[in-house]
């Protein structure tokens, strides 16, 4: 049974609060890290790398977290999740070699399971009617953490390069200690057999595993758009602070508060909007509206040469992802039963970060090679050959929405 609804309130609450705190962790390094390791030589491809290696540890390991959340419950995860995250945060303050840097990213990409499990949790604590707006609550506080977390790496970059890493580090602490004292077990008590076989085949990387096995039409579908969508939106995260300091000049300080201004439009959208908007409209329609305003917005970026044209495009993201993202989530959990709720949304996770390792090396080499506004339009072309390949699917393969 799901927990009363006082119990699910503060779950949710604890579930908010934990996706704050990885995306604050996330998003702080977005404009400092160009500045950060400006010291050491690395050029644009070195900074693409180091965005990867997160990604890498997530692709390598969401899985296997999904798989013991599924047998051990979502509470040991997230808080195991949120204690990794602060030391790894130490780990990057401390170094001072390229090597260390990738290190503490890939660790940091290792304890960032309490993403999928998070989702998985709020599935727990949701219903069909319900989900899209749960979906929502997630994009709500990575919407918050992206602004809070690009504001503070700003900020704090100026003062000095390592002090957003020691703050981040010590949040992460702070929310460990809350969620060990508050945070509920929100999956059901249910009988699942301890299988070898499952565990062998939780721990290879999930773009692997769903190529070698044939698994319901519909989740590999979705699987590989989540792959191709985020391979295509890590060109704002890897290369947008390059791009700004190449045709701007602008520093981590307004780097960082344009992105967060920015984020709270998309904030905004995912928290007040997704949930009336999915009554109205239906998820297809808006995954579909919502992917073709990302699209056009950052191709448009290439072109921008003044800041109201910057602004003007920049909004279109913003609006265009926080719509599609929650939308797209919510269809691509109505696929999933609930006994495997936890794999199955720790492996759109991995395809999601696989999509953003791949994509943060191969944008970071296209901007060293073809200048800064090739990136943006490439990707948007890359949103609209996913846009293209969702329109497409046949209907039975999708879950009503």
């Amino acid at each position: 049974m799901k927990p009363p609804a006082r119990g699910r309130g503060l779950a949710v609450g604890v579930i908010f609060a934990t996706i704050l705190i990885d995306f604050i962790g996330y998003s702080i390094l977005i404009p400092v890290l160009p500045h950060f390791v400006s010291s050491l030589g690395i050029d644009a491809f070195g900074i693409g790398l180091i965005t990867a290696l997160y990604a890498l540890g997530l692709v390598l390991f969401l899985p296997l977290w999904g798989w013991i959340s599924d047998r051990v419950g979502r509470r040991p995860v997230i808080l195991v999740s949120l204690l990794g995250t602060a030391l790894s945060f130490v780990l990057l303050a401390l170094s001072r070699t390229l090597a260390t840097i990738l290190i503490a990213r890939f660790f940091g990409g290792f304890f960032g399971a309490s993403i999928g499990t998070a989702q998985a949790a709020i599935t727990d604590l949701t219903d069909d009617d319900s989900r899209a707006q749960g979906m929502g609550v997630i994009g709500a506080a990575s919407g918050i953490g992206l602004v809070l977390g690009t504001a503070l790496g700003g900020l704090l970059g100026g003062i000095d390069p390592t002090l957003p890493f020691y703050a981040t580090a010590g949040v992460a602490m702070a929310n460990f200690l809350i969620a060990a004292w508050a945070l509920p077990e929100s999956k059901r008590t249910l009988r699942v057999d301890v299988s070898w076989r499952d565990f062998a085949r939780s721990i290879v990387p999930a773009p692997i595993w769903i190529v070698a096995r044939t698994r319901d039409g519909g989740q590999r579908l979705y699987l590989f758009l989540f792959l191709h969508l985020f391979f295509a939106f890590s060109v704002i995260e890897a290369m947008f602070p390059l791009f700004a300091a190449s045709r701007f000049g602008w520093g981590e300080l307004e780097t960082g508060l344009y992105m967060a201004a920015i984020c709270v439009v998309l904030g905004g959208t995912q928290g007040l909007v997704v949930g009336p908007l999915s009554r109205e409209w239906g998820e297809r329609a808006m995954t579909a509206v919502g992917f073709a305003l990302t699209g056009a917005s950052i191709a448009g970026l290439a072109l921008c040469h003044s800041i109201s044209a910057l602004t003007l495009c920049s909004l279109g993201v913003a609006l265009g992802a926080g719509i599609a993202f929650p939308a797209f989530t919510s269809l691509f959990s109505k696929l999933a039963g609930a006994h495997e709720a936890g794999a199955a949304m720790s492996r759109s996770q991995a395809m999601v970060h696989t999509g953003r390792a791949l994509g943060a090396m191969c944008w970071g080499w296209v901007f060293l090679t073809a200048g800064a506004s090739m990136p943006f339009i490439a990707a948007g072309a890359a949103l609209f050959a996913a846009l293209a390949v969702f329109l497409a699917v046949p209907r039975d393969l999708l879950p009503p929405g």
